[in-house]
């Protein structure tokens, strides 16, 4: 980076959350787990889903619009928009990000979709961040992450507990070439393929796709294999590689975790959260954990972090902030960023 126009900075971030919620007493109604696993074990409260009629593109729309006030810009002037949701859409074979384009009057904007589960977001500003670099004309983008996680959940399935904290939301980004604080450093992702089958709904793609009497509802909802198996996998893999992709993130931008301000990442159990805080020395202090009362809202976790930090006025100029996700595949990816 030469000059101040070869710099990318988040603009500005938006948000929505769906009114309703659902309390960790009912969903242990619903899966006949105890109580206890939710709030003493997992760390969840409640959790908000979105309204029957509410779908990704609705939430993603809201989140959008406020994130494009927040900035204070014209919708015109947005050059890309990027929609990172989990692929699970309103409907399969469509575009939420030509919708989003079009309900916002974003009408310069190439949209297109980026579908990496839980890191998408991270992925959408890294693959943003490097258009506009490679487009001198080009000055705005928006990222978009919305989900609507809750619709895949069955509750009878007890080898989905894990699962179970899968709610809705969606979170918002404008990034901006030579924007001179909240500077885009570096990106670092890893996969693990080997886990690629162990989390999937097997309804919708082309190995189960119509609808007839013999057709098996439950390969709508989410499916866990060998939730043990994935378990032991995890206690040996999931924590390393976490921590890797922090830390080459940050090797890239020239820092360390000794320099790490605030971590946001993707919420999953509570004792896991504090075990990678932990490991970099850093504390809740230093995060944003939203699991207790929004659950896990998939991509839009991280960002959603950083704007309710924002909000308090926590983060400083100079302070280093890394976004790090885990998602579906296996995959783990950090950014890294500069107020």
């Amino acid at each position: 980076m030469n000059n101040q126009t070869d710099t990318i900075g988040i603009a500005a971030i938006g948000y929505y959350i769906p009114s309703r919620i659902l309390t960790s007493e009912e969903i242990a109604q619903l899966s006949n787990f105890p109580v206890s696993v939710f709030i003493e074990k997992i760390g969840m409260q409640q959790k908000h889903i979105a309204e029957v009629d509410e779908h990704p593109s609705d939430m993603g729309i809201k989140a959008a619009l406020n994130a494009i006030e927040q900035a204070r810009i014209l919708p015109q002037e947005i050059n890309f928009i990027a929609f990172c949701g989990a692929g699970h859409y309103d409907y399969s074979f469509w575009s939420p990000a030509a919708k989003i384009q079009d309900k916002i009057g974003a009408t310069n904007a190439f949209s297109f979709e980026v579908r990496n589960f839980c890191n998408g977001g991270n992925l959408g500003i890294h693959i943003c961040s490097n258009m506009l670099l490679a487009n001198p004309d080009a000055r705005y983008a928006l990222v978009v992450c919305s989900d609507k996680l809750s619709v895949l959940l069955n509750y009878a399935d007890k080898d989905c507990l894990s699962t179970f904290i899968m709610a809705d939301g969606a979170a918002a980004a404008i990034l901006r070439k030579g924007e001179t604080t909240n500077q885009i450093l570096a990106y670092h992702g890893i996969t693990n393929g080997e886990l690629a089958d162990y989390i999937k709904v097997e309804g919708g793609g082309t190995k189960f796709f119509g609808c007839n009497d013999l057709y098996d509802r439950t390969f709508n909802y989410l499916t866990v294999k060998n939730p043990k198996t994935l378990e032991k996998i995890f206690s040996e893999i999931y924590l390393t590689n976490y921590l890797e992709v922090i830390k080459t993130a940050l090797h890239k931008s020239g820092y360390s975790s000794n320099d790490i301000n605030f971590i946001f990442m993707n919420q999953v159990k509570k004792k896991v959260s504090l075990s990678i805080l932990q490991s970099l020395g850093l504390t809740e202090r230093n995060t944003f954990i939203s699991l207790s009362e929004y659950g896990h809202m998939g991509a839009a976790d991280t960002l959603f972090g950083l704007a309710k930090t924002l909000e308090q006025n926590l983060v400083k100029p100079g302070n280093i902030v890394v976004l790090a996700n885990s998602a579906t595949g296996f995959s783990w990816a950090a950014i890294v960023l500069k107020y």
